[in-house]
């Protein structure tokens, strides 16, 4: 899904003061006008592919940026100590695979990008009461026809933490399927507080999925365009994907593969385009007539 105005407004406030305090001006005017070339000339670019270009230039001019490293760890392991409680909550429930999306809509809440801060007690909360959030029913039964009937599904992570809400989601899909083949993509290099293999063994992802790969690149988001092969060939091999986080959902949106989409609404774009308050969970599918296209390509 290529910029629109909301999304560059949005970039340009979050990125176009985000220099060290240490900058020199001249660090800070070549900084600036960088930022300003990439965000207001994106082209078809994807808010995330810009977001990895603004970033390189920073890592240019200042050095690293700053290091997620023990947040991640410290949000991975929260989680994970709270998994005992989610997978009962799930097993125990009337609908397992509605519960199991629930839980992993308020995963996403655990996002250092668009929240400025993540406050853990209002995570809890939110895990607590996410019973209450509602699930499309009509999207909730195709997703369940699609699992059943699949043989490859590839599942597009989001951020750290969140990763123990998809292991469950994981879990269950393949209860309710034993014979689908799942690959994981994590992000093939750190950016940010996304998931990358360093998470993904940190809570034993392995454990729910058969395999676990990189994207190849610090996207902070999936654009099929700039996957390694590796990553490229799974998503375009599997018959069903799951994707997670606003990230995600914005670099494959109109991409016509057949994805279903899991997040929850916390920037103004996203409550607007879907009608709903923040920390609204969505689960929503590709448009139907652009998978029908992408077939109809694929075969020609």
């Amino acid at each position: 899904m290529r910029m629109n105005d909301g999304c560059r407004k949005c970039q340009l406030e979050r990125k176009l003061n985000a220099f060290p305090a240490g900058a020199t001006q001249q660090q800070i005017t070549q900084y600036q006008a960088s930022v300003m070339e990439l965000v207001t000339n994106s082209g078809s670019a994807s808010s995330p592919e810009i977001a990895s270009r603004i970033s390189a230039v920073y890592r240019r001019l200042f050095g690293p940026e700053m290091d997620y490293g023990e947040i991640k760890r410290h949000f991975n392991a929260l989680m994970m100590s709270l998994w005992p409680v989610m997978q009962e909550s799930v097993e125990k429930a009337p609908d397992p695979l509605e519960r199991a999306i629930q839980l992993s809509m308020t995963g996403n809440f655990i996002d250092f990008v668009a929240l400025d801060h993540v406050d853990e007690d209002k995570l809890k909360q939110l895990l607590r009461d996410s019973h209450r959030n509602t699930v499309d029913p009509l999207q909730l039964e195709e997703f369940r026809q699609e699992i059943r009937v699949a043989r490859r599904l590839v599942f597009f992570t989001d951020n750290c933490g969140e990763i123990v809400t998809d292991k469950l989601l994981i879990e269950t899909i393949r209860k309710l399927n034993p014979e689908i083949h799942v690959t994981v993509i994590v992000r093939g290099e750190p950016v940010a507080n996304d998931a990358t293999l360093e998470d993904a063994e940190q809570i034993h992802l392995e454990e729910a999925a058969q395999e676990v790969i990189g994207s190849g690149n610090d996207i902070p988001g999936a654009a099929l365009s700039c996957f390694s092969k590796e990553a490229a060939d799974a998503a375009k091999e599997a018959d069903l994907l799951v994707s997670k986080g606003q990230g995600n959902y914005e670099g494959l949106s109109g991409c016509g593969l057949n994805i279903f989409y899991i997040f929850m609404c916390k920037c103004s774009f996203f409550m607007e385009r879907f009608g709903v308050k923040q920390f609204t969970g969505i689960l929503t599918r590709e448009n139907k007539e652009l998978r029908l296209e992408h077939t109809k390509q694929e075969h020609a």
